[in-house]
């Protein structure tokens, strides 16, 4: 008896599944405000307490260590370092001017710290008096005026929410394990109360960015449930934990070495010390740190990420000037290069061995940040003819090439103009998909295609419930096909025994074909399965995509097993043209 089903569907819209009307807006709205979260690229992260007044320093004593944990890293008993918010009085702090510097650097959001693990809070709240206005002299609500200075300026508006806090009482008493301690109830009842009030008195919020802590599912469910109730539009952050985040957050100035399949952001600080001012950091020099920044920035980018970059100012509110200055040489890099940035989307071969590549409808934007030593610039995957080939900086100044070995070899003369942060070559083309691709395959000498997990290109996730359990997954496998013979084929899909109870999702060139996989009590568990799906076209114009991912719209970051899955297509007699 064969109790497996497969249902053919045409991809509608942003899902992939027939439902009611209102889900399908209701996944239309998700995949739009995701599409305008992605196309930030790059945001400005604040990381700002009363943790800024002692720098890193405690009685005396420098204390190694994220300088915004002092608390944690120095053992500050709660009396002692509550009296740190009587000395706050930032008055040299101006929500504008810090809003037209991200503006000025580039950047498209500023995400701040409404609550560190400290537990201050530096908004107004109801249900502390911990706080910016009841417990400083100087009363005034730091995220409401930054709020309003992004509005002004045009800039997207997002805040950063610790899960834990020393200070609350019903929370956990303070241990060794800070960073991930359980979030009792009466706690997690203050953290819905406090993230009501962001959600609810300061307009509308680009992303909440969670952080630490290990809820349960439940505790992370109801308050993403809450977020989207208040702000549907709002991003939320992976460190919600539990697959209950929009986004996928990378480990602190951390890149995936691997391609990602959801969206995802890395944060960075400006030094991997500390994110909080820290009076005796080593701050180096600023063209290097530019540098350093802008590298960083387009890896991310080129992968398909987002990167937010932090500044630290100082207890008294002032934007340290080193940083200051790193923030307009990059905006300075990207008034000229922008286009090579924003609104680009990545290929499958991004990194090579000079650089990384960006995409956009008809271009390939090569960021070179070592030039070779001869005259020739190697770009590797390029299957397209390229139109036209030339410096962003310069378009007027044509480049010539030629291909070799599936390479694409470019001529530099000795007097190009190399820029001395990242040059940006724009190669232009007709091709309507992407021309950069990471493998392409043909068929076996007996006409079948054979795809397995091994020659995928595979796509991940992370999922976990807090920052130690974190792991990587696989959510998308996907192959480039390449066609000669005009027929429809035959999917043969051999799943592996231990795959049961589950469904798949396979797309071939668009069109999703839903696999059902159900338990048969009578078959043998080391019993494989077969599943024939027949007459489907393959382009014989285009490279064909053929992708398999795990059915579960309400979960993107799950991943599945692929291990001993194989897909045999074959050319299907029975509809040969």
């Amino acid at each position: 008896m064969n109790l497996l089903s497969v249902i053919p569907l045409l991809l509608v819209m942003s899902g992939d599944t027939v439902t009611p009307e209102s889900r399908l807006k209701e996944e239309f709205a998700i995949q739009s405000s995701l599409e305008k979260w992605q196309d930030q690229k790059f945001s400005m992260f604040i990381h700002w307490g009363i943790y800024s007044i002692p720098a890193g320093i405690w009685n005396g004593q420098q204390i190694t260590g994220y300088s915004e944990q002092i608390k944690g890293h120095a053992r500050i008993p709660n009396v002692q370092y509550a009296q740190l918010a009587s000395q706050f009085n930032p008055m040299h702090w101006n929500a504008d001017s810090v809003a037209l510097l991200a503006k000025e650097a580039g950047m498209r959001s500023i995400v701040i710290t409404s609550k560190h693990h400290d537990g201050f809070c530096m908004f107004g709240t109801r249900y502390s008096d911990f706080n910016v206005v009841d417990a400083t002299s100087y009363k005034r609500d730091v995220i409401r005026e930054l709020s309003d200075a992004c509005k002004r300026h045009g800039l997207g508006f997002g805040v950063y929410f610790s899960l834990i806090d020393w200070h609350y009482p019903e929370a956990l008493p303070f241990t060794s394990t800070r960073n991930s301690d359980s979030i009792p109830a009466a706690h997690h009842e203050y953290n819905l109360h406090q993230v009501e009030e962001l959600l609810t008195n300061y307009g509308e919020i680009s992303e909440i960015w969670f952080d630490m802590g290990s809820p349960t599912f439940n505790q992370s469910k109801e308050v993403a449930e809450l977020v989207k109730r208040l702000q549907p539009d709002c991003m939320i952050s992976g460190r919600l934990w539990n697959d209950q985040g929009d986004f996928v957050v990378m480990g602190d100035n951390r890149m995936p070495y691997f391609k990602m399949g959801v969206p995802w952001q890395t944060p960075a600080s400006m030094f991997h010390e500390t994110w909080s001012y820290r009076s005796w950091q080593e701050r180096g020099d600023v063209k290097a740190k530019i540098s350093e920044k802008i590298h960083d920035l387009l890896n991310v980018v080129s992968a398909g990420g987002n990167y937010l970059l932090n500044i630290g100012p100082t207890g008294d509110g002032t934007v340290i000037p080193f940083e200051k200055q790193v923030l307009q040489g990059m905006g300075k890099w990207l008034k000229e290069n922008g286009e090579a940035v924003y609104g680009t989307h990545t290929v499958s071969h991004h990194k090579q061995d000079w650089g990384v590549i960006t995409s956009a409808p008809g271009k390939i934007y090569l960021h070179v940040m070592d030039f070779p030593e001869n005259t020739k610039l190697v770009v590797k995957g390029i299957r397209s003819e390229i139109q036209k080939i030339y410096p962003l900086s310069d378009p007027g100044q044509l480049l010539h090439a030629k291909k070799k070995n599936g390479d694409l070899i470019i001529e530099v003369p000795s007097s190009f103009p190399v820029d001395e942060y990242t040059t940006v070559i724009v190669l232009e083309h007709l091709d309507i998909e992407s021309s950069v691709l990471w493998k392409v395959q043909g068929p076996r000498s007996d006409g079948a295609f054979v795809l397995t997990e091994k020659n995928a290109e595979k796509y991940h996730s992370y999922s976990g419930h807090d920052y130690y359990s974190q792991k990587s997954t696989i959510v998308r496998l996907k192959w480039n096909l390449v066609n000669e013979f005009n027929h429809n084929y035959k999917f043969e899909i051999l799943v592996p025994s231990f795959i049961k109870g589950e469904q798949l999702n396979l797309v071939v060139n668009g069109e999703t074909h839903i696999i059902s996989i159900i338990e048969d009590e009578h078959a043998s568990n080391c019993q494989s399965k077969v599943i024939v799906i027949e007459g489907i076209p393959l382009s014989t114009q285009e490279i064909n995509l053929v992708e398999l991912k795990k059915r579960n719209p309400g979960n993107p970051h799950e991943g599945f097993n692929a291990k001993g899955l194989k897909l045999t297509i074959k050319a299907d007699d029975s509809f040969t043209k």
